[in-house]
């Protein structure tokens, strides 16, 4: 992120990247999503249906099982080096989906924030001018979602909250301006921190609403069971970034080499030729022995 990217999303808690997607990826994934069928009640594309939240909106999914170049977003190489930034290069893909939705889609609820602090991936930061995040949305907008059609919904701010939503305003019973319409053009994206009080204003347009949400944590967490993997598409070839990405989550581990316990940490490492895994440590713990030797030494020289 830039300067002001990076004031602006610390500020509000998400930040509009426009024209991520050019006019020729846009038309190829939107043709890949045409004829779907479900708002005939059938359901015709490659993958299952999640979600029917009611006969105007549905979830498609999950993400990295759908066709290409649907599940091509995963890795998009505009986005994924602000997401580098905020959850480190050890970040991995943590689930996906489609959204559709028609007019009549009602307004959807308001959740997550900065407080009540729910579990640990739901966490924001700012150490020594560097934002540290463990849980962060990407939203690919197919479709125009302008100011007065409906869409993406934020509270802004919320992701550094010290107070909870009050269920009035979760519930869209009360509206004011605490909370935001964002508009966005078709081909561009939000990024925006699942810390960040969210949802949708109702949908008024004419047309299908479509977006792709691709959601991301650091390398240690997981948000969502079971984890995506490539095996869970046998035989289909994936690109180096792709298996970065669609990793389990992992942690420090140790290994006994006789000579003592070696820490390790899978982590990912940018090197000239790309990314490549390697041990993050490789600190020797002292030994009983060693530090007996140790002690010795230093009385002899006392």
């Amino acid at each position: 992120m830039d300067e002001e990217q990076k004031y602006l999303f610390d500020l509000r808690g998400y930040l509009v990247l426009e024209d991520i997607l050019s006019a020729r990826e846009l038309a190829s994934v939107n043709a890949a999503l045409d004829g779907h069928g479900l708002w005939d009640g059938e359901n015709k594309l490659d993958y299952p249906l999640l979600k029917q939240y009611n006969p105007f909106i549905a979830n498609a999914g999950p993400l990295h099982t759908t066709p290409r170049p649907v599940r091509d977003l995963i890795s998009n190489e505009k986005v994924l080096p602000h997401l580098e930034e905020v959850l480190g290069p050890d970040l991995r893909y943590d689930e996906g989906q489609v959204l559709y939705a028609r007019k009549g889609a009602g307004a959807l609820i308001l959740h997550n924030g900065n407080t009540p602090w729910e579990y640990p991936p739901l966490t924001y930061q700012v150490r020594d001018g560097r934002i540290y995040g463990g849980h962060l949305i990407v939203a690919f907008c197919l479709t125009d979602a302008l100011a007065d059609q409906g869409g993406f919904a934020v509270v802004p701010g919320s992701h550094k909250s010290a107070f909870e939503i009050p269920e009035d305003f979760q519930t869209w019973q009360k509206v004011g301006d605490w909370v935001s319409r964002v508009p966005v053009r078709a081909g561009s994206v939000v990024l925006f921190a699942d810390t960040a009080t969210h949802g949708s204003w109702p949908w008024t347009a004419d047309f299908e609403r479509r977006v792709v949400f691709c959601r991301y944590t650091a390398g240690m967490v997981q948000h969502t069971a079971p984890a995506p993997v490539p095996e869970d598409l046998p035989g289909e070839e994936w690109t180096p970034v792709e298996h970065r990405l669609l990793r389990p989550p992992f942690a420090w581990h140790f290994h006994d080499r006789g000579e003592g316990y070696t820490e390790q940490q899978r982590t990912s490492v940018r090197t000239a030729e790309g990314w490549t895994m390697n041990d993050h440590s490789q600190q020797i713990i002292t030994l009983a022995d060693d530090a007996e030797d140790a002690e010795k030494s230093s009385e002899g020289r006392g």
